[in-house]
């Protein structure tokens, strides 16, 4: 399951060795080139073949495909290793000569010719030698060429382009590529003979039980559906409920079939559980035989209403041909309702009005509602166990499926003890992991019969903690540092490729629940960017941990134990969710012995903790080390040696080395500080030589400063610049620096000799980004002098602008006019007094294309819009604005939602009061936390007309 990502990663790092402007290849004659490149081709002609499992029936079994593919996994791993090994041992001791030769110049400048003798160690590739070097020749005029001579290394090592022996792989490749064919041919061979699956056989049903349960929660769409079916033109032929294993879509099904009026709208109904293995022709046999046994006459159901259930649908290809034979032989009177996990199916080819219901979750009230009648049945929840079964309903996360699972064994289990009924709900018994177990069997065809280029993208989504909204941003990112991650549209950038890969499982396998829908998230031309986070259902993170351990694709230490059993051997990425135990001597030391040789990922994800925690060197290859969730009071040198990493997330206090640049590789870097605090010291700078750092394509370092490089130099690769201090000269010299920015977020603070035409100018420069379609500017001590020469420079934004942010500006509002202008702005934030002034009267026709708006922190009394403006808004947020009494919300707006949060009580009255248009509807929701120990929340309707 996890072969065709080794392949990927594989045959990316062979790509890196040959094409990579970093390192100048020796030993590579024309044989050595060939055997690599035959090694490249065998690899992605794997990956065709390891394809082909994907175009297979789903009712084949996979056992013995899944062995092999484990066996290719493991072979292809054995030779990344080799790999990465190789340039590991090769790329350190030349970094290190060049940092030696740096260190000892600098000591040479201020010591005297008495103490200029020190012993240096440099590393050859093989082992460490000393020999001893008198720092008085660096004075006397020894070159640095003359210098590596003296430790015995070439010129070539002291530069960023290093030297890579290739010659000992030439006694490996060829049996690698070898072994590649064999096993290639043997996957072909098994794929092609693959069995039908044996297990637990599920057969179409041709008659219901008749037993009816209690339907609890999703009443909301239950009235939906319903009243889909009931419409006076019965419009809806087909209508498909979509949504994960055990969410109730086939309850809900059930409701509806058994629904009093729709047994009085439709004469005829007939209910099939299609099922992962059933096949057109059966499934056929069993509508006709259920339709013809009622009828006894084709020509009578012509004429009347029939109601078809087609349940857990898995095969696209089998309902186009049941729909396609409904038609054929019965005419449109024939009414489809079908149930899938998988969004793809529900798309027909039949000419069919459709419609798709994604079945929800339930809610917290819902699910305890749910428990107490599985467990307790008519009676009422046990007073002393309410607490208790409110939180264990809460860890359930609203899946049916496992609230029933639970319910189950806690029935069985008969125990009204309140001690045994906390531990439950505090996880310290095995209920909930027993539950898990039996739900993985329903869960795990969802997972395994994903599409090959999917399966790793959503295993590793279980990397992450339990109860945390995975921001895509972040998973963005760590995808796009994945040598395994494939792309699975190859004229796609990497990063669209991601938001492809993250849609298709949230939005059309429905594996990933989307927790935090974003309103502005329409942005970047993509429209399936619906969400900001998602996250994975409890039961889907067992079902994902548990397999990627069993791949070894990562292992979550939480517990001493994990990290001393034999699980944690040849893991290659480590999960702590107690980062205390890497403090733990005896824990670090079985760990790095089993997998510090394998481990490419390093993530503390446990709580945050405000003490150093030793990382150490000891894993070599390591390409993602995130370790935000640390507090380290110096940046740790030791990182320095870890010459493949490609992301790296710490929060540090302490001043960045100027030798981070020697980590080349890297494309993320992420810099916290310990806490956002400015307390009267020197300032703290971005070191100079980040700008030598070609593969960076992420920075994000919070609170330091940063300055333009004193040569030239860019980042052409740099698409996101965020969390950076900045004076008015390195903005103007940084837009030529960052060609190929998308996002740009920084902070100018203004002193008194700053000229006011010097700050306008900066956005004069920020609108030669033609990339650029997210700007954060912000400025502390803002002038208030403007004059007709501000309103121009705003003029001057990129008009590519699709999401804004500003903050402390001081403009006034009539300035708003010119942004109203952004044909492409959907996202408008302004804090801090971005705009000042009473009133603010948009422009008509300005601000087209805006959804989302949001003012924090404004002295604004009216927001009354012009007719034509804002013709697209959804959501408008009003923070901290004590003065404003009036908003408006136009007859040509579209629905949508204003929330209050600490405004003025009178403002509320106001919104209440909106009179919307017919098709308008507007939510309103207030908090106010000023008057009350607590906050207040008020949400308000006003229903459409």
């Amino acid at each position: 399951m996890t072969a065709y990502g080794a392949a990927n990663s594989v045959g990316n790092t062979i790509d890196y060795i040959l094409h990579s402007s970093h390192f100048s290849l020796i030993g590579l004659d024309r044989d050595t080139l060939q055997i690599l490149q035959i090694a490249n081709d065998q690899l992605e002609y794997l990956q065709n073949v390891l394809e082909r499992l994907d175009r297979t029936s789903k009712s084949k079994s996979r056992k013995k495909v899944n062995g092999l593919d484990g066996r290719i996994k493991e072979m292809i791993w054995e030779f990344q290793d080799l790999l990465e090994t190789l340039l590991y041992q090769q790329i350190l001791p030349q970094l290190r000569a060049d940092h030696l030769y740096e260190e000892m110049k600098d000591r040479a400048r201020g010591e005297p010719p008495e103490k200029q003798a020190i012993t240096a160690s440099v590393w050859s590739s093989t082992e460490p030698r000393s020999k001893p070097v008198e720092v008085g020749l660096l004075t006397s005029g020894l070159s640095q060429p003359q210098f590596l001579s003296e430790v015995g290394l070439r010129e070539s090592d002291s530069h960023e382009r290093f030297s890579i022996d290739l010659k000992s792989l030439q006694r490996h490749v060829p049996s690698f590529s070898s072994r590649l064919e064999d096993m290639a041919k043997e996957y072909s061979y098994e794929v092609y003979n693959m069995p039908e699956d044996d297990d637990d056989v599920d057969e179409s049903i041709s008659s219901r039980s008749g037993t009816k349960s209690k339907m609890v929660g999703l009443s909301d769409q239950f009235q939906h559906l319903k009243r889909e079916f009931m419409g006076s033109d019965g419009s809806y032929n087909y209508i498909a409920l979509l949504g994960t294993a055990g969410v109730g879509k086939t309850a809900l099904a059930e409701a509806l079939f058994e629904d009093p009026e729709i047994l009085s709208r439709f004469e005829h109904r007939v209910w099939v559980t299609v099922g992962r293995k059933s096949q057109y022709d059966g499934v056929w046999q069993v509508i006709q035989a259920q339709l013809c046994g009622i009828t006894h006459s084709e020509e009578r159901l012509k004429g009347e209403k029939c109601l078809i259930v087609l349940d857990d649908v898995w095969e696209r290809q089998t309902l186009d041909s049941l729909i396609s034979s409904l038609l054929k032989k019965f005419g449109r009177s024939i009414h489809i309702l079908v149930t899938t996990r998988d969004r793809n199916v529900t798309f027909s080819k039949m000419d069919w009005p459709t419609s798709t219901i994604v079945v929800r979750f339930l809610n917290e009230e819902e699910s305890k509602e749910l428990l107490c009648e599985k467990v307790f049945g008519e009676k009422d929840c046990p007073f002393k166990l309410d607490k208790a079964v409110t939180k264990i309903a809460k860890i359930c996360e609203g899946l049916p499926l496992t609230i029933v699972t639970v319910a189950d064994i806690l029935s069985k289990a008969q125990n009204t003890d309140a001690e045994y009924w906390d531990d439950v709900a505090e996880m310290r018994n095995s209920v909930f992991t027993d539950a898990y177990d039996e739900i993985s069997k329903v869960l795990f065809p969802s997972y395994e019969y994903l599409p090959q280029y999917l399966k790793m993208t959503f295993l590793y989504l279980g990397v992450f903690p339990p109860d945390y909204d995975i921001p895509l941003s972040k998973l963005m990112n760590m995808l796009g540092t994945e040598s395994w991650f494939r792309n699975p549209i190859k004229k796609q950038s990497l990063n669209d490729s991601v938001w492809v890969c993250l849609n298709e499982l949230c939005t059309y396998r429905s594996l990933a629940l989307s927790k935090r829908r974003s309103i502005f998230s329409f942005l970047l031309s993509f429209p399936y960017r619906e969400f900001k986070t998602c996250r994975l259902h409890s039961s889907w993170r067992y079902v994902c941990r548990r397999e990627a351990r069993k791949n070894k694709f990562y292992h979550v230490l939480k517990k001493l134990v994990d990290g001393l059993e034999d699980g944690v051997k040849g893991q290659h990425c480590l999960c702590l969710e107690n980062n205390l135990l890497f403090g733990i001597k005896e824990f670090c030391s079985y760990v790095r012995l089993n997998c510090a040789s394998s481990t490419r990922s390093l993530f503390f994800f446990g709580p945050y903790h405000k003490y150093p925690i030793p990382i150490g060197d000891d894993f070599k290859l390591l390409g993602k080390l995130d370790a935000l969730k640390l507090r380290l009071y110096t940046f740790p040198s030791e990182i320095l040696a870890l010459v493949l990493l490609k992301y790296l997330a710490l929060t540090c206090n302490g001043e960045l080395p100027p030798t981070i640049s020697k980590l080349f590789n890297l494309r993320v870097l992420i810099i916290h500080p310990h806490r956002n605090i400015r307390i009267c010291r020197a300032p703290s700078y971005v070191p100079i030589q980040i700008w030598d750092m070609q593969e960076l394509e992420h920075i994000e370092i919070l609170g330091r400063n940063l300055v333009a490089p004193y040569r030239s130099t860019s980042l052409e690769k740099l698409s996101t610049l965020v969390g950076v201090n900045a004076n008015i000269c390195t903005i103007s010299e940084l837009v030529g620096l960052v060609p190929c920015i998308r996002k740009l977020a920084v902070q100018i603070e203004l002193m008194p000799c700053d000229d006011q035409n010097d700050f306008l100018s900066c956005f004069g420069c920020i609108s030669t980004l033609g990339s650029l379609r997210i700007l954060k500017f912000s400025i502390l001590n803002p002038m208030v002098k403007y004059d007709h020469a501000c309103r121009s420079s705003l003029m001057m934004l990129p008009r590519g602008l699709e999401k804004l942010h500003l903050s402390g500006m001081d403009f006034p509002w009539e300035y708003m006019d010119v942004i109203g202008s952004l044909q492409h702005l959907e996202v408008l934030k302004l804090r801090a007094y971005a705009f000042r002034g009473s009133k603010w009267e948009a422009q008509e026709g300005s601000f087209m294309n805006l959804k989302f708006l949001l003012i924090e922190d404004s002295d604004l009394v009216q927001w009354k819009p012009r007719s034509g403006s804002f013709p697209n808004l959804m959501y408008l947020s009003m923070k901290h604005c004590y003065k404003l009494e009036e908003i408006h919300w136009p007859s040509n707006y579209p629905s949508g939602t204003i929330e209050l949060v600490n405004c003025n009580h009178v403002a509320l009255a106001c919104a209440k009061q909106l009179q919307p248009s017919a098709d308008t509807r507007v939510d309103v929701i207030a908090s106010f936390s000023f008057d009350a120990e607590k906050p207040i929340t008020i949400k308000f309707t006003r229903p459409e007309a």
